[in-house]
């Protein structure tokens, strides 16, 4: 099966038991890369082991039949170390069943690299393929790092068969898109002129890390997904190669988990719901947790499911979560439930042709 999109997530349980709960027809399209997530305050040898085993049972109970996946440490520092080794030696060793791909950059330390290296030559890696990730700095001239990669990554390429050419916007708003494909699709003929590229995936997001950056408390608006008109110029400018498009589906790139008293962030955060409609998202927001409560997510789940251009609670599980709540049924949500229903719709729209 062609796999038509890679949706970028927080290597985290609702974003796992999202994928879990797609239909099968949706997940055998995507190739799900997952991000380890910056965790709060500094972390310890022990509670990463402990993080990463949970998140791998939970990979092999939900997803375990998934052809494969990508995974990085972009969040994490770049020495952090488990038992004398590079924490992403752990990381990458924790799945047993489903191919990993692993990833890497021009500007991963030099044990990182190492690390993928090593586990590829001891056979240890039964992926064929290895991502190359590059942001907006990166690719905007080939020339300016060419000899990185030579240097760097060359020896690391060559235990592979192919690479996956990942260009990852991030958090894309303020970009000109004209510039931004520019660059992409220029970078991309330098590079796969010069190295066996299996897959161009071009991937970024319109959702900041504060909603409170895109609309006030009690409102609701649209927003433009300026990844998707990026990806649509790529298209446009690039002969012969054929990209995959990416996002970071609800949850902002830049999105960390804040190390705060319970009391001060019931007072900061508030409900809200993000739903893609063709090449926007429609944001609602409600009010502050502490003053407002959990409830008022039933309030904005009738909001959402009024509106016409609601797809139904037989579209998607994340759908049919949407609609149970905006009848004001089961449990109240919360910041981080929220996560794996919306996670859940977005995959499922983007797959079945909502931006694509």
């Amino acid at each position: 099966m062609m796999i038509s999109y890679i949706p970028f997530l927080k290597y985290k349980s609702n974003e796992i038991i999202a994928l879990g709960e797609l239909d099968s027809s949706i997940l055998e399209k995507i190739t799900p890369f997952f991000d380890y997530p910056k965790p709060k305050g500094k972390p310890t040898p022990d509670q990463f082991k402990y993080s990463v085993d949970r998140l791998a049972r939970s990979v092999n109970k939900h997803i375990g039949d998934i052809s494969e996946i990508y995974i990085d440490t972009y969040d994490l520092s770049g020495e952090f170390e488990v038992e004398g080794q590079h924490s992403y030696l752990y990381l990458l060793e924790s799945f047993s069943d489903i191919s990993v791909i692993p990833v890497v950059s021009v500007d991963r330390s030099d044990n990182h690299l190492q690390t993928v290296l090593s586990l590829k030559e001891a056979k240890k890696l039964s992926s064929d393929s290895v991502a190359f990730r590059v942001t907006s700095d990166d690719f905007e001239n080939y020339a300016v790092i060419e000899y990185d990669i030579v240097d760097r990554l060359n020896r690391l390429f060559e235990a592979f068969e192919s690479i996956d050419l990942i260009f990852d916007c991030r958090f894309c708003s303020g970009l000109d898109v004209d510039k931004i494909s520019k660059n992409i699709s220029k970078f991309s003929d330098d590079f796969t002129s010069k190295y066996p590229v299996r897959r161009s995936i071009v991937s970024g997001s319109s959702v900041p890390a504060s909603i409170s950056d895109v609309l006030p408390v009690d409102s609701e608006c649209f927003v433009n997904r300026k990844e998707v008109d990026i990806y649509r110029s790529v298209r446009e400018k690039s002969e012969g190669i054929e990209f995959i498009f990416g996002d970071y589906a609800t949850v902002s790139p830049n999105y960390s988990d804040v190390s705060l008293m319970p009391e001060i962030m019931q007072n900061i955060m508030t409900a809200k719901l993000v739903y893609a409609v063709n090449s926007q998202h429609y944001f609602i927001r409600g009010g502050s947790l502490k003053t407002k409560g959990r409830e008022q997510y039933f309030d904005l789940a009738s909001e959402l499911c009024s509106k016409t251009f609601f797809r139904g609670a037989s579209y998607s599980s994340g759908d049919k979560y949407f609609d149970e709540k905006s009848k004001r049924e089961g449990s109240n949500c919360a910041p981080g439930t929220i996560v794996k229903p919306s996670v859940n719709s977005h995959i499922t729209y983007v797959v079945q042709g909502g931006v694509i």
